[in-house]
C-alpha cells in the first residue's frame, strides 16, 4: 500500500502522517521506539509507505489508546531536529595524494536481514574507509587544486567532503556561520551563548556506498542526502588498551588523575543528565548525589542546546582511530526551575524508585542488566515534561599533561524504551576549561568564538589528536 492510496478506516482507527525523512525517529534503533509506543499506548500501529518517503501510521484501538499513541508519535517527531548540526565537514587525514580510497565493509548482525518495519527493504551495509598507497590500485589523476570546497546544502545547512589541508578553511566557515545573526542561529553578540568544544576518538561509518573504490577527486565531490551517502560516528575505546595507554604516557607525558579514589558511595562517581524539550528547544539539567542530605539534587540547568558544527577526520588507517570535533552552543547556566527540584525530590520517594535503588544496592559487584543499573529512567518523567533521554555517566579514567586532558567515560542512556551502554574517549585543551562544575571531576570545556585564540586552539588540539591517533596506530 502506498501513501496515496485511499484507506477505508474503521470506527476505531485513525491515520497519523509521518513526513518524508522523519520515519527513523518513529521507529528508533531496531524498531525499539515503535515497539515502545505500541506497548505504552496498547494501540495497534501499522506503518504504510516506503522507507525515506512520506509514510502514515494506521492506529487501531480505543479512543484513549489512539490519543496516547498520537501523543507519543508526535513526541518522537519532535526530536527529529535535535542532533543535526548547522555545519558539517568530513576530512580525509592525508597530506599526500593516495593511489585510491577503499570502502571496507564491516560485519553487522543486520547485514542481509530484512527490516521488520519495511519488510521489502534490506538494511544498508556499513563501511569504513581505508587509504591505499599501492600502485596496483587505480591510477586516476587527481585534480585537487581547487581552493573552494564542494558545498552540499541541505535544508539551509552546509556539508562537505575534503582533506585535512582544508581544516583552516572549514573552521573559518564555521566561525562565519555561528557569527551570523540570522534566525535560528547563535551569534557572537549574545553574551548568554556558551560554546562547548571537544574531540572524540572512534570510527567513521559510511552507508549508501555506490562505488567501493574512489580517487581523491571523487571523494571531494561526494554528496550527502537522499541521493548521496550517509555517515555516522561510532565511539570506540578499543583502540586504547593498557599498552596504548602506556605509550601515550611515554610519548605525550600524560599522567593519571585519580579523582575517584576517595569516593565512599558509588553514587558519588556518577553524574546524571536529564534531557528534555520545551517549546521545541533542547534543554537539560544535571543531577549529583548529595552525601550530606542523602539524595540526588539538581546542580546545573542548561537551555537551548544545539549542535553548531562537526568536523569528522578520517584517518584511513585500520589501527588508527578517526576523530570527531564537536562544537555545541547553549545558554549559560540558567536558574534551576523550582518545579524540577520538587519533581526530583518527589521521585526519590516513589515506590518504583525505592525498589530500583534496593535492587542496585543489593547487587553490587554482581551482574545486572544495563537498565537495572540506572538510578533514574526516562519513564520516571512521563506526564511531567517531554523527556527525550536520561544519561548516567561515570568518568572511568582521566589523563592529563601540561596542556591537554583525555577523559574515558562510560555512559548508560535510556531513550525511547531502549537502554544502551556507550564508552567514549575525548580530548580537550585545558584552556577550554572555563570553570569546574560543582561535581569536581566533571569540568566544563567552553570557549568564545570572539576569542582570538579560538581557531588557533582548535587547530592545535585537532593536530594533537591526529598525532595521538597516528601514535596509537603505529
Amino acid at each position: 500500500m502506498t501513501i496515496n492510496q485511499k484507506i477505508e478506516l474503521k470506527e476505531n482507527q485513525e491515520i497519523f502522517r509521518i513526513p518524508k525523512g522523519k520515519s527513523g525517529y518513529i521507529f528508533g534503533p531496531d524498531s525499539s521506539n515503535l515497539n515502545r509506543i505500541r506497548a505504552t499506548s496498547r494501540a495497534e500501529i501499522e506503518i504504510n509507505g516506503r522507507k525515506n518517503q512520506s509514510c502514515q501510521a494506521i492506529i487501531t484501538g480505543t479512543n484513549e489508546q489512539r490519543i496516547k499513541a498520537v501523543k507519543l508519535l508526535e513526541e518522537s517527531l519532535g526530536r527529529s531536529n535535535s542532533y543535526s548540526p548547522i555545519v558539517g565537514f568530513t576530512l580525509l587525514d592525508e597530506l599526500n595524494n593516495p593511489k585510491s580510497l577503499s570502502f571496507k565493509e564491516i560485519s553487522s548482525e543486520d547485514d542481509g536481514c530484512k527490516s521488520s518495519v519495511f519488510p521489502n527493504v534490506i538494511p544498508h551495509r556499513k563501511y569504513t574507509l581505508e587509504i591505499n598507497h599501492s600502485s596496483e590500485m587505480i591510477h586516476s589523476r587527481f585534480h585537487n587544486n581547487n581552493n573552494n570546497l564542494s558545498i552540499n546544502n541541505l535544508s539551509g545547512k552546509i556539508y562537505s567532503f575534503s582533506t585535512i589541508l582544508k581544516l583552516e578553511y572549514c573552521l573559518a566557515k564555521i566561525v562565519g556561520q555561528i557569527s551570523n545573526n540570522r534566525p535560528g542561529k547563535f551569534h557572537q553578540d549574545n553574551s548568554d551563548d556558551e560554546f562547548r568544544l571537544k574531540i572524540n576518538f572512534g570510527r567513521e561509518l559510511f552507508t549508501k556506498i555506490s562505488k567501493p573504490t574512489l580517487n581523491l577527486s571523487e571523494w571531494n565531490e561526494l554528496k550527502r542526502g537522499y541521493n548521496g551517502i550517509t555517515t555516522a560516528f561510532l565511539h570506540d575505546v578499543s583502540f586504547f588498551d593498557e599498552k596504548k595507554i602506556k605509550k601515550l604516557k611515554d610519548v605525550f607525558r600524560f599522567k593519571e588523575i585519580n579523582n575517584l579514589e576517595n569516593k565512599v558511595d558509588d553514587r558519588e562517581n556518577c553524574f546524571i543528565t536529564v534531557l528534555y524539550k520545551e517549546k521545541e528547544k533542547k534543554n537539560k539539567f544535571k543531577l549529583q548525589w548529595n552525601a550530606v542530605e542523602g539524595c540526588w539534587k539538581i546542580i546545573k540547568s542548561t537551555k537551548n542546546i544545539s549542535r553548531q558544527a562537526i568536523i569528522d577526520i578520517v584517518s584511513g588507517r585500520n589501527h588508527s582511530p578517526d576523530l570527531r570535533f564537536l562544537l555545541k552552543s547553549q545558554k549559560r547556566s540558567t536558574p534551576i526551575n523550582e518545579k524540577h527540584h520538587n519533581m526530583i525530590s518527589c521521585l526519590q520517594k516513589t515506590e518504583n524508585f525505592l525498589k530500583r535503588l534496593d535492587v542496585i544496592s543489593k547487587n553490587k559487584g554482581t551482574f545486572l542488566k544495563d537498565g537495572d543499573k540506572m538510578y533514574f529512567r526516562q519513564e520516571d518523567f512521563n506526564g511531567k515534561f517531554k523527556c527525550t533521554s536520561v544519561r548516567q555517566s561515570i568518568i572511568k579514567r582521566q589523563l592529563t599533561n601540561d596542556k591537554y586532558q583525555m577523559n574515558f567515560i562510560s555512559t548508560l542512556q535510556d531513550e525511547d524504551g531502549r537502554v544502551t551502554l556507550e564508552d567514549t574517549v575525548n580530548l580537550i585543551d585545558l584552556s577550554w576549561i572555563s570553570s569546574p562544575s560543582p561535581n569536581e571531576y566533571e569540568q566544563i570545556a567552553t570557549m568564545d568564538p570572539k576569542n582570538p585564540e579560538f581557531t588557533k586552539s582548535i587547530i592545535g588540539t585537532i593536530n594533537y589528536a591526529r598525532n595521538i591517533s597516528r601514535t596509537i596506530g603505529e
